[in-house]
């Protein structure tokens, strides 16, 4: 069974849109940097090659690479042995003509030929490019909770600070607050309020994702508010029974010390309904009156039965 993570990052690959020339250069750019090594065969010679766990993925990075160059790449498919049946793909570009120039285009070499482990700049310029790039870095290194399992939580690994950092950088110009956090090898790029995640999502084209997250928060919200009030009801009638029950124990006290015939008719009648029924809200005891009283009149009766029980004790020395 699919994750929610692979759903959402299915959706993004069949709803990519580049609306400009530097889209997929900036898509590629974030999947190496999270998921590619480069690899020195000779002097000035390099190639590369990225590691997937997806088929769909391994097809979207071979698409950007035709799409950002003219070289030859080949996908390898490996069986991962520590998840059993699953398949890693490993996408590779040999080492040929052009391979420097394409990391430049990216992004990722300096002018004196070193890796360049930051985000370039003109490759994000643009509102649509900083949306590539976060989806290429979701594909190559992201995952997001289910929803109706877990808190909303969306996170993006990397083994290098710079990147993550300027990961945190990016979002904040598309107006997403994420942070960094470090677990053990990498450093995790985080997300976790419902809007953000959302936000995020839209960002990447995974509309579906977006609307399933909505349903989900509404559904939670609902529960949350039926809990709430199920709580203050339940706290209402516990304080309304305890007390009723405090109310029973007075006029009881009064009868078997006294008898109820001290009291005035109408405080007699109100402490005999009280006893009739002892579950009774102030407001339908007083309907049981004839004529009904409001809730405010039985409550100032009961006030004036338990004065009666306490001056009574008082004067009894009990």
């Amino acid at each position: 069974m699919e994750t929610f993570s692979q759903l959402v990052k299915e959706e993004a690959i069949r709803n990519a849109v580049s609306r400009c020339g530097q889209c997929d250069k900036a898509e590629l750019s974030a999947i190496i940097h999270m998921a590619g090594s480069i690899h020195l065969t000779g002097r000035e010679r390099l190639s590369l090659s990225i590691t997937t766990e997806s088929a769909g993925i391994a097809r979207r990075i071979v698409k950007l690479i035709k799409s950002c160059s003219k070289l030859e790449s080949e996908i390898q498919v490996e069986q991962n042995e520590k998840l059993g049946r699953l398949h890693r793909y490993k996408i590779i570009i040999p080492s040929q003509n052009g391979v420097i120039e394409l990391l430049d285009e990216l992004g990722m070499m300096t002018r004196e030929r070193y890796l360049e482990s930051g985000i370039a700049p003109h490759l994000v310029k643009d509102q649509c490019c900083r949306a590539s790039f976060l989806r290429g870095a979701f594909l190559a290194g992201g995952s997001i909770s289910d929803p109706q399992k877990k808190n909303y939580h969306l996170e993006l690994f990397t083994h290098n600070e710079e990147f993550a950092n300027g990961l945190v950088y990016l979002m904040s110009l598309v107006h997403l607050k994420a942070k960094v956090s470090r677990r053990k090898a990498y450093f995790v790029v985080y997300l976790k309020e419902s809007e953000a995640n959302a936000r995020f999502l839209s960002l990447i084209q995974a509309h579906s994702a977006v609307i399933k997250l909505e349903e989900v928060r509404v559904i939670k919200g609902l529960r949350g508010e039926v809990n709430r009030r199920v709580n203050c009801e339940t706290a209402n009638l516990e304080k309304t029974l305890s007390a009723a029950w405090e109310q029973v124990e007075a006029i009881n006290q009064l009868i078997t010390r006294v008898g109820l015939g001290i009291l005035p008719s109408s405080l007699r009648r109100t402490a005999e309904l009280r006893l009739e029924y002892p579950e009774a809200t102030l407001k339908e005891l007083g309907e049981y009156h004839r004529p009904p009283i409001s809730k405010s009149a039985v409550n100032h009766r009961l006030r004036l039965i338990r004065q009666y029980v306490k001056n009574f004790t008082e004067e009894a020395g009990i």
